[in-house]
This record gives C-alpha cells, sequence and structure tokens, in this order.
C-alpha cells in the first residue's frame, strides 16, 4: 500500500522527502560543473574582448566543452530537483541548435516578416539589418529618443523573392551583366506582388503605427541590408522613399523601390568588393515615422581629418538630405570631446534652400525664408547635447560614428541612423609611433596615482568620468551616463547602466562572476577586488582608469588626455574581419545574461535566452531547493545543542564538518563549531549588548493580532515548523530561529570560491499591528541593503538574497546578521 501511495505521489508530481546528505551532495555537484562551464565563458570572453590569434576550431572545440559542462550540471540538477525543471532541457536544446547552425553557417530566420523595434534584440540583427539593428539598439539599450518604427524582415524578403519566382533571375546577375539586365530585373522587382500574408502583416504594423502617431504622420522607408550601417556603410547604395502617407498600397510601393535598390549595378560592384555573393544577399527594409523637422543635421562623432579630440555637426533648416546631397551651405560646429563638450569652432553657412515634408506625401525643396537664412540652426545647449549624444552612441558602438538627427517642434532631440564611420587608417611610421608612447611619460601623467597596481583586472582598457559611490542596489537609477561606477561588491544588476558608463571598480569579486562575464560582452573597462575602492575614491571625483595587456592597473586622479590618446592610437579593430564579426555573434547565444534579479517575475525558464541564462537559474534554483530541502531527510540524526551564554536553545545537526566533539557528545560550545558560516553567525550574536532578557510591554490588540497570524509565520509565509535548528557543514548552513512572533531562516554556503557563496535569509515578523510591522519590515530592509543585500518585501515578509562574494566578507556580513 505505501508503494502504491508513493507511485501515486510521483504521478502527481510529490517529490520524495531525500536525505539532506544526499541533496547536499547533488548540490556541490551542480555548483562544481557550473563552475567550469561558467570558466569556459570567461575564457571564451577573453578572447574574443583582446587580440588573441585564433581560428574556428578553437571556437567548436570550446564551445563542446562547455556544452558537456552543461549536460553535467541539467544532469545533476534534475537529480537534486527530482526533473522539477525538466523542461530546461527544451530550452538548452533550442539554444544549442542556434549556436550549432551559426558554426555550421545556417542561421536560422524567426519566420516574422514585421517587428517593431522595442522587440528588437540583438539576436534579431540578421533578420532585420544593420540600420534597423542599429537604432533599435539606441532605443531599447540607451534609451534614446528613436521615432516608432518596424522593419520588414529579411525573412520577408525571401517570402517576396520566392512569390515572384525571382531567384534564378537573381543568381544570373554579376559584375559583368549588362545594364540593362539590371534594369530589367528592377523593373520585374518594382512590378511583383506582395504576397498576401506579408500584405496582412504590413497592414497591421501600420494600424498599429496610426494608433501610436494619432493617424497624422508619414513614414520613410528605407533600406537595412545585413551589414549596412555596421561594419560598412552601403552609403548611397540603396534607395530611401520619404514622406510615404500610411496606406498599406504606398508603403508596398517604396518598399519594393528599395527592395529593386538592391539590385542596382552600382550596388552588386560595391557588394563584390567587399566579398558579399549577391544571390545569398539579403534586404530588410525599416519604416519609420517622419520627424516634422524644424532642423535637423549630421554628426561626425570623431573628425575623420585625424583630430580625435573632436567632433564636427553639420545642420540645416528642415530635412537633412539637403546635407547628405551636398545641396547646401550648412552650419558647423567643431565640439571638443571631454567629459563636459566644449564648443571650439563654428560657422553659420548661408541656407538658400531647405527640403521640407509635402502635405500630400514626399518632399519638396523650397527657398529658405529670409528671416532664419543665415542663422544659426542650433542653439549652444542643443549642440552640446547632440556631441554628448554623440559620445554616448559612439561608446556603445566602440568607434566612431556618422550619425543623422532631427530636432522636431518640441525641441526633441531625434536619432535616425547610426553607422561606422571610416577614417584614416592609423599607419604611423616607428617614429611617430615611440613619439606617441613618449605620452607616457610619468613626467606627462600630472595625475596623482590614487591606486596602483590593486585588484583583478576583468576588461583592459583606459576610460576617464566622474566617480559615482553605488551604496544600494536601488542607487542604479541615478548613475549619470559616462560615470565610473564605484561599488562595495559586483552585481550582475550593473547590466541596466553597462551601455552608458566608462567603467566599473569593485571592493570586491571575482573573475568568473555573472558581473564579469557581462563587462566583457560590453567591453567596460573593469576592475574587482581592490579592496579598498569605495574608501580611496571619491565620489564626484575625476578620475582616469588605465588596465594594460598584461592586467597592469593605475588609477589616476583627474582626466589624463595623453593616457586616452595613447590608448586611441594603439586600440585593435578585429572586428573588422568577418570571421571575427561571426564568432561574436555566436558568443551573444553563449554569455549575455538576461536573468539579473532571481527576485524579478521574468526569472523563468522562458527568460533563459542564452547558456548563461541557463547556468543561472540551475545556480538559483539549486539553492532554492537546498533551502526547502533542510527540513526533509533528518530524521535519525543526533541534534547537539549549543551551550552559549545567551537564551537561544539552538541544537545542530552536523551533516559533517560542522562541529568538532568527541563521538556520542550531545553539547558544543562556542570554540567547537567549526561550521564556517554558523560560527560567523553565532559570533555575531555573542555581541556584547546584542541581547536583553527583560519583557517588553504588549498591548492587547497587538498579541491577538499575532495569535491570528500564527498559522501564517509557522507553515505559510517562513515555510518552516521547526525551531532553533541548525544543519551544518564546513561551509554550509539552514537555520531557523523563532525568537517571540518572529522567524528568521538564514541558508548560507561560505567558502574560499567567492563563485559559490550565498546568503538567504528570510524574516517573517509579528507581535503588533500592521503599521509597526511595515515599519519594522522597512528598516530590516534599509539595513540588508546597505550590505548589498537584493530585497524583496510582501507585507511584514522579507526575502534577501546575497551572493559572489569573498570568504572574509562573507562572515563579517553574517556576523552583522547574528
Amino acid at each position: 500500500m505505501i508503494k502504491v501511495i508513493e507511485n501515486l505521489k510521483s504521478l502527481f508530481g510529490h517529490k520524495k522527502e531525500l536525505p539532506f546528505e544526499l541533496l547536499f551532495e547533488r548540490f556541490k555537484d551542480v555548483l562544481k560543473n557550473n563552475i567550469r562551464a561558467l570558466e569556459i565563458i570567461t575564457d571564451m570572453g577573453e578572447k574574443l574582448s583582446g587580440d588573441y590569434l585564433f581560428d574556428i576550431n578553437y571556437i567548436k572545440g570550446a564551445y563542446s566543452e562547455l556544452t558537456s559542462a552543461i549536460k553535467d550540471s541539467l544532469q545533476g540538477f534534475d537529480m537534486l530537483t527530482q526533473s522539477s525543471y525538466s523542461q530546461l532541457h527544451e530550452t538548452f536544446n533550442r539554444i544549442d541548435g542556434q549556436i550549432r547552425g551559426a558554426l555550421n553557417g545556417r542561421i536560422q530566420s524567426t519566420g516574422e516578416a514585421v517587428i517593431f523595434y522595442e522587440n528588437i534584440l540583438w539576436d534579431k540583427y540578421l533578420i532585420v539589418g544593420g540600420k534597423n539593428a542599429n537604432l533599435a539598439e539606441l532605443k531599447n539599450y540607451l534609451k534614446l529618443n528613436v521615432p516608432e518604427a518596424f522593419s520588414i524582415t529579411a525573412y520577408a524578403f525571401d517570402k517576396f523573392i520566392k512569390h515572384n519566382n525571382l531567384q534564378e533571375r537573381i543568381k544570373a546577375i554579376d559584375i559583368n551583366t549588362a545594364e540593362s539586365k539590371f534594369k530589367e530585373l528592377q523593373d520585374s522587382i518594382i512590378n511583383s506582388e506582395i504576397p498576401p500574408d506579408l500584405d496582412i502583416a504590413i497592414t497591421k504594423a501600420l494600424e498599429e503605427i496610426r494608433k501610436r502617431c494619432g493617424g497624422d504622420c508619414f513614414l520613410a522607408v528605407r533600406s537595412s541590408a545585413e551589414e549596412e550601417d555596421r561594419e560598412f556603410s552601403f552609403a548611397g547604395q540603396f534607395e530611401t522613399v520619404l514622406n510615404v502617407s500610411l496606406e498599406s498600397g504606398a508603403v508596398e510601393e517604396a518598399y519594393r523601390k528599395v527592395i529593386a535598390s538592391l539590385f542596382s549595378e552600382k550596388a552588386v560592384i560595391y557588394m563584390k568588393q567587399l566579398g558579399y555573393g549577391i544571390s545569398n544577399f539579403k534586404m530588410a527594409v525599416g519604416c519609420m515615422v517622419m520627424v516634422d523637422a524644424v532642423s535637423s543635421g549630421i554628426i561626425y562623432s570623431t573628425n575623420p581629418h585625424r583630430d580625435d579630440d573632436a567632433m564636427i555637426i553639420s545642420a540645416t533648416w528642415g530635412l537633412g538630405r539637403s546635407i547628405v546631397e551636398g545641396e547646401v551651405d550648412a552650419d558647423l560646429y567643431v565640439v571638443r570631446k571631454v567629459l563636459t563638450p566644449e564648443i571650439i569652432d563654428e560657422k553659420t553657412g548661408r541656407k538658400e534652400s531647405m527640403i521640407i515634408n509635402h502635405r500630400e506625401g514626399g518632399t519638396k525643396k523650397v527657398k529658405t525664408p529670409d528671416a532664419i537664412r543665415d542663422k544659426s540652426c542650433l542653439s549652444k545647449e542643443q549642440v552640446l547635447e547632440l556631441a554628448r549624444l554623440a559620445m554616448l552612441i559612439e561608446k556603445h558602438f566602440r568607434g566612431p560614428q556618422d550619425i543623422e538627427w532631427a530636432i522636431d517642434k518640441g525641441g526633441r532631440i531625434f536619432i535616425l541612423q547610426s553607422r561606422p564611420l571610416k577614417i584614416d587608417e592609423r599607419n604611423y611610421s616607428a617614429e611617430t609611433y615611440f613619439s606617441k608612447k613618449n605620452l607616457l611619460s610619468e613626467e606627462k601623467l600630472t595625475g596623482h596615482i590614487l591606486m596602483n597596481d590593486k585588484g583583478i583586472a576583468i576588461q583592459k582598457g583606459v576610460a576617464a568620468g566622474r566617480v559615482f559611490i553605488l551604496k544600494q542596489a536601488d542607487e542604479l537609477d541615478r548613475v549619470p551616463k559616462a560615470a565610473v561606477l564605484v561599488s562595495k561588491h559586483d552585481s550582475s544588476n550593473f547590466v541596466k547602466v553597462m551601455p552608458y558608463i566608462s567603467a566599473i571598480v569593485t571592493d570586491t569579486g571575482t573573475p568568473t562572476s555573472h558581473m564579469a562575464s557581462l563587462c566583457r560582452e560590453f567591453r567596460i573597462p573593469t576592475i574587482v577586488n581592490t579592496g579598498n575602492a569605495t574608501n580611496v575614491l571619491k565620489h564626484g571625483q575625476e578620475i582616469t582608469l588605465y588596465i594594460d595587456d598584461d592586467g597592469k592597473v593605475v588609477i589616476y586622479e583627474g582626466i589624463i588626455g595623453e593616457l586616452l590618446e595613447y590608448a586611441d592610437l594603439t586600440s585593435s579593430r578585429m572586428e573588422d574581419i568577418y570571421e571575427f564579426r561571426k564568432k561574436r555573434y555566436i558568443l551573444r547565444y553563449i554569455s549575455p545574461l538576461n536573468l539579473v534579479d532571481p527576485m524579478m517575475e521574468s526569472f523563468t525558464i522562458e527568460g533563459c535566452k542564452t547558456m548563461h541564462d541557463i547556468l543561472r537559474f540551475i545556480h538559483e534554483k539549486a539553492v532554492t531547493e537546498l533551502v526547502e530541502g533542510a527540513r526533509y531527510g533528518l530524521n535519525g540524526r543526533h541534534p547537539v545543542k549549543l551551550d552559549l551564554p545567551i537564551p537561544t536553545g539552538i541544537v545542530v545537526i552536523d551533516i559533517g564538518g560542522g562541529l568538532d566533539i568527541k563521538p556520542g557528545k550531545r553539547n558544543a560550545a562556542y570554540e567547537e563549531i567549526t561550521s564556517i558560516p554558523l560560527r560567523a553567525i553565532i559570533k555575531g550574536m555573542l555581541h556584547p549588548g546584542v541581547w536583553h532578557s527583560d519583557a517588553i510591554p504588549l498591548k492587547a490588540g497587538d498579541f491577538f493580532t499575532s495569535m491570528m497570524r500564527m498559522d501564517d509565520i509557522v507553515s505559510g509565509s517562513a515555510n518552516f515548523s521547526s525551531q532553533h535548528i541548525a544543519i551544518a557543514s564546513r561551509e554550509y548552513l539552514n537555520m531557523g530561529l523563532r525568537f517571540g512572533y518572529h522567524f528568521n531562516l538564514i541558508d548560507s554556503y561560505c567558502s574560499e570560491n567567492q563563485r559559490n557563496n550565498h546568503i538567504y535569509f528570510r524574516f517573517a515578523g509579528g507581535a503588533t499591528d500592521i503599521t509597526k510591522r511595515s515599519r519594522r519590515i522597512q528598516l530590516i530592509a534599509d539595513i540588508l541593503k546597505e550590505y548589498g543585500f537584493s530585497i524583496k518585501t510582501k507585507g511584514d515578509l522579507i526575502i534577501a538574497r546575497l551572493a559572489n562574494i569573498g570568504r572574509d566578507e562573507m562572515e563579517n556580513i553574517l556576523d552583522r546578521l547574528g
């Protein structure tokens, strides 16, 4: 009968209660395999963020090792959780298929014909094209003003070409094809039919655009080929149709014109020179709401004439097309690229004409009104704001940018395009190179050295900015652009600000943490484990950080322009190599971390987009399983009472290395505790003045409120019913304590391997009215935040998590918790 009941429990999802020692061993196996996988990801990230030479065989070999480690971790995780998360295997197989397809040159389309910009993430850039992908990044990651827009994808392009049986005609053209054949193919495309399902998708997208802009708007329909505006600009190669009405017929006509421009003679020759096969090239198209522009223009974020410290901004009235086509004497501004940009030169052009949107659609060229013809298009404030945006965009894309912008009647700046700006290659002579290198002589580095060779280098490079000392996690929203983020602990939550900060410095941390992987992905100069950066560096202080190829770290007071110039001179451009870009694309399915905060509702299997996400999910749920499993499987173990000079009544169940006592002994002194986390907690509880034995007055209302909540505290929110029990090994502790009407749970793993360490703390209060309980919870939350905990509260329940902390710091925090 018992066997039947067990089978029924298994059938309906009830877990078998396993011995805790077995759970603990499985937990350690999961940690071991997770660390192995993360070390491989770290190595791959380092290879792809530096100047290492390697080939595709390295990626294939490293990826094979990675999948082996993750599969071992998944197997141990299944055993630990009794296959409670079996669907995680499907997620792994899906991501694995994407990576292996990329490794073998078979990157799959998502099957989406239309995608709005807010839904375009890095993994979709191949099907939306470079121009759409760049603008979506600026909109979604940097939160810049980009007009409402959607992409008609490369998948739609394939459907269009196949629907009209154009494949063979496209294959037949090359640079030797007669000009008339190009014209015939283009005419055929312009007169082709839009597939019915694509017509429906475009119509629905236009309905949504109509809702968003109130129906009173027009579209710019622009090319967005595979690598357009990525590594190569394709400037002027493809068609753009401006001020298109929101009628599906008009948009589809413009779409066909843009597609046809892919097969112009000049475009085919350009692509051949870059090594692209025309028959394999795909064209996505962007449909963006037109800005009713007062002024528009272009920014070169770096002066192409080799003055790296300056950018050039050009501006005109109306639409910026007149600048692109060289039809106007535009205003020009030269701005020095420093922390606070400075205008160093300006010229007001005689803008005889301007291009404006036509009310019936399309654009028209008109004479510039006399009142504004010779006036500057921009105020000083607008010039400086454009400069700040350009520096931010240049930093995000890690290279000089050619940026289109427009300012509407409300004064809002919109970014319309950002693409790589090709400048003179740095073929300096040896004499010039070494004269530049002399910029690093001691007398030139005038800044006072604040920190020298302290900490672990995560990502090399040079960065400068104002220090922002982060004291609590909820202050991240206050971190300004271009700041140097300085924090006591590292945190994967820093990903929220990584797109726009200059550098990261922490007191603690390891090269294999989640944050370290993110910093390598974003290529942010980063130092961890400095010990005391939060004390040495001052909030608001200007500093320059230098990490060389050997990992040597120096932090200078002030902005050292010579150092920034030297770093710019010696930077490499491996991204220009196609194979390198392909490998970085593969890495994007491996190393980015989307499951940043385990407290968020999005921390689910469905939220796993990368292999790193899978590892993070496994780690967090393994910890949760261990916490819950501490209730089970302890029958037959002899508890040992702690003899302490305080009235706690704590008993310890030693599962290996937790106590140093003789066999059969039923009590233990503080000196006999060998469990690292338990000893630290008890040390904190023994601090003089912590304990008070006097009775505390309790109002009747408070008492009855508490009595009514006892079931919740014992069996609901707190989830534990045993009092004062500590399950301990040398490195692990799970302890539940109830004092009066308050229940506490602490689960901690504290070892020499920082990557494994964690503290899970839970508190449920009682014995007073809801107002007082809320105040108490807020006080506890504020205290825990000061120590770097992530916090979640609900009523008078608080759950706090802290992970990836070194052993010494862990012991200090556990002492404070005690």
